[in-house]
């Protein structure tokens, strides 16, 4: 009896000495990442050029892997605007360009490369700004409304911001990616026109006066140009 005991002692030991060492084994397994220039388009704004006859954009994305979770990452775009409401009519054209860091917080299994990334942008916009019109005065009866019509262009606008963005992104075939982010942004500096403010950032979006936060969000696609793997 303890002849047999010893015996499945042994076995018990054996078997989970070779599941140790099979763990081991798989735990030491490297695999190879690849290293690559990611390009791709925002999708979103061609969505809102075709559905908002006031907007026309475009954005380009990329980013670049340095590390394993670090990336260095971009955009690119211009943005027109021409809108119309019930206080102000106005017109707003430039271009953008925002350059940062994505790290990515995912831990991918096996050979995937997937991201749930957490970025950082610093942004600077070149733009002109036509206002057209804009009413004032209180609407009611006692204090009539008053149009002022301007027709006056604004030339050489900037902006500088930072934004922070949460986001995806998702291989669904060999080096090609879904992309889709949230951003948050905050004003560092801007020009504004003489005696009014500057309503429109290209990059940034809408500017209030009592706020120097923004929000804005990209989704579209992006294809990687593989260099290498290590």
């Amino acid at each position: 009896m303890r002849y047999v005991t010893n015996i499945l002692i042994l076995l018990v030991g054996l078997v989970a000495f070779s599941q140790t060492q099979e763990k081991t084994a798989v735990d030491s397994v490297q695999y190879k990442r690849t290293y690559g220039l990611r390009l791709g388009i925002d999708a979103a704004s061609l969505i809102r050029t075709g559905i908002d006859p006031e907007y026309n954009g475009f954005q380009i994305l990329g980013d670049y892997r340095i590390k394993n979770k670090l990336y260095i990452a971009g955009e690119l775009g211009n943005e027109n605007i021409d809108r119309n409401s019930d206080r102000i009519d106005f017109k707003t054209s430039g271009s953008y360009f925002k350059a940062g860091i994505d790290y990515n917080l995912y831990q991918n299994w096996l050979d995937m490369d997937n991201m749930i990334y957490f970025g950082a942008r610093l942004g600077a916009a070149n733009f002109s700004q036509n206002l057209l019109r804009y009413d004032y005065g209180q609407d009611n009866s006692y204090f009539p409304v008053f149009t002022n019509v301007v027709d006056r262009e604004f030339k050489g606008l900037t902006a500088v911001w930072l934004e922070l963005q949460l986001g995806i992104k998702v291989e669904v075939l060999p080096n090609l990616y879904m992309v889709a982010n949230v951003q948050l942004k905050r004003m560092i500096t801007e020009k504004t026109p003489d005696n009014f403010d500057n309503l429109y950032v290209p990059g940034f979006g809408k500017t209030y006066d009592t706020s120097e936060i923004g929000v804005g969000y990209t989704y579209g696609l992006m294809y990687r140009i593989p260099f290498f793997k290590k």
